[in-house]
């Protein structure tokens, strides 16, 4: 399935529903079977703005396709992650966020090294987006944006069959969980610091 497709898909299911997509019914319209395509779709998503808790919900639901990537099954998502819907405001956004991506990526991808996105390197780029998705749970701003896209490209590229667009996806990531520690460490070094002026006033 192309990501045309894929996109057309969604806004023909948006529009004829009328009703807000759960992540359920994507996962079903998707294939629970297509990681790749499954994980890009929601990194796609992450790169929207969402309410409180809609970045952290989007990147469990990445941690458990990781998941599901690297033991070959259909991932199991817990309701609260499955039953949340998406506004009809927020599907075509991400539809065209999609199709923006998608085509920005293809300038620059082409089948090459492709025994890097063969089917027996599935479990380690099922690993690699665990590694990269697992910080984009924690509630600092901006943290999750360059891992994010990391693991857009990566999936994208392996959609593709292009290994090249996978290793600079994973550069990216790295960065990403780089500037994530950075972050992580600064927050940190506040509260520190914060409760050392608190424990000294007292």
């Amino acid at each position: 399935m192309q990501i045309d497709a894929i996109a057309a898909g969604l806004q023909q299911a948006e529009a004829a529903g009328g009703e807000a997509l759960t992540v359920r019914q994507i996962i079903a319209l998707l294939g629970d079977q297509s990681h790749s395509f499954v994980i890009l779709v929601f990194c796609v998503l992450n790169m929207l703005p969402g309410p409180p808790g809609y970045g952290g919900t989007i990147a469990c639901a990445i941690i458990a396709f990781a998941v599901a990537m690297i033991v070959g099954r259909p991932p199991a998502l817990p309701r609260f992650i499955s039953d949340r819907r998406l506004s009809p405001r927020l599907a075509s956004r991400m539809v065209q966020q999609l199709r923006w991506f998608s085509k920005l990526v293809a300038r620059f991808s082409a089948p090459r090294v492709e025994f890097l996105a063969a089917e027996r390197g599935r479990m380690a780029v099922g690993f690699s987006i665990l590694v990269l998705s697992i910080p984009m749970v924690i509630p600092i701003p901006l943290i999750n944006a360059v891992p994010n896209v990391g693991i857009a490209v990566i999936c994208l590229s392996r959609i593709n069959r292009d290994g090249a667009g996978m290793i600079v996806g994973a550069i990216i990531g790295l960065i990403g969980l780089t500037i994530a520690g950075l972050l992580i460490w600064g927050v940190v070094s506040l509260g520190l610091a914060a409760g050392d002026i608190v424990g000294t006033g007292g």
